[in-house]
C-alpha cells in the first residue's frame, strides 16, 4: 500500500508540475512599459481686444513662455478690405531693427487674405517674445489678438536652441514708406 501511495505521490507530483509548464508558467516578470507624459493643457499666455490701429502702423505685444511647447498667435481685425500681418521675434527685437530687418523673426504670417491671421511656432523655449501687427492698410482698423502655448508634456524633453529661427523681411509696404511707429498693444 505504501507504494501505491508513493506511486501515486509522485504521479500527482509530476501532473502538476506538468500542468504549471504548460499553463505558461515562468519567473520572468514583465512590466508594462510606462505611458507617455501627459501635457497640460493649452494656455493664454497674453490676449487683448478691440484695440484701435491705424493704416501704417506696427503695434506689438510682449508675451512670456514659462514652459516649451508650441506658440499660436490669432490676430483678427474689423475690416475685410485692410491687410494686418504678424510677426513674432525674441523680445531682444527693438522696433527700428524689426523695420531695418534686423531680428530674428521666430514665425509670421503676412497673408493678403487670411483673416484671422495665424501664425503658429512648434519647439519654442521657454522665454520672452513680441509679437508684432503692422496694418498695411488701406483703413484704420481694431484688432484682437491671443497667444496660446501649448506646453510640452511634463517630464519631456525640451527643444534645444532658439526655435525654427530665421530671418524675414517685414512686409514690402513698410519699405516704402515709412511705419508711423512702434506702438504697444495694452
Amino acid at each position: 500500500m505504501r507504494r501505491s501511495i508513493r506511486t501515486w505521490s509522485h504521479l500527482l507530483a509530476a501532473a502538476l508540475v506538468t500542468g504549471l509548464v504548460s499553463c505558461g508558467g515562468s519567473d520572468t516578470v514583465t512590466n508594462n512599459p510606462t505611458p507617455p507624459p501627459t501635457p497640460p493643457p493649452p494656455e493664454i499666455v497674453s490676449q487683448r481686444q478691440g484695440f484701435a490701429i491705424e493704416a501704417g502702423v506696427v503695434a506689438f505685444a510682449n508675451f512670456a513662455t514659462q514652459r516649451a511647447g508650441t506658440v499660436e498667435a490669432v490676430v483678427d481685425w474689423t475690416f475685410v478690405a485692410n491687410d494686418l500681418d504678424v510677426y513674432v521675434t525674441p523680445a531682444t527685437c527693438a522696433f527700428e531693427q524689426l523695420v531695418a530687418d534686423q531680428c530674428s523673426v521666430l514665425g509670421f504670417s503676412e497673408s493678403v487674405t487670411a483673416k484671422p491671421e495665424r501664425v503658429r511656432i512648434t519647439s519654442m523655449t521657454a522665454g520672452n517674445y513680441i509679437l508684432w501687427v503692422a496694418n498695411a492698410g488701406p483703413g484704420d482698423d481694431r484688432l484682437s489678438y491671443q497667444v496660446i502655448l501649448t506646453a510640452n508634456a511634463v517630464g519631456a524633453e525640451a527643444p534645444t536652441g532658439e526655435a525654427a529661427s530665421r530671418a524675414r523681411a517685414l512686409h514690402p509696404e513698410f519699405h516704402k514708406g515709412h511705419p508711423k511707429d512702434g506702438r504697444e498693444l495694452h
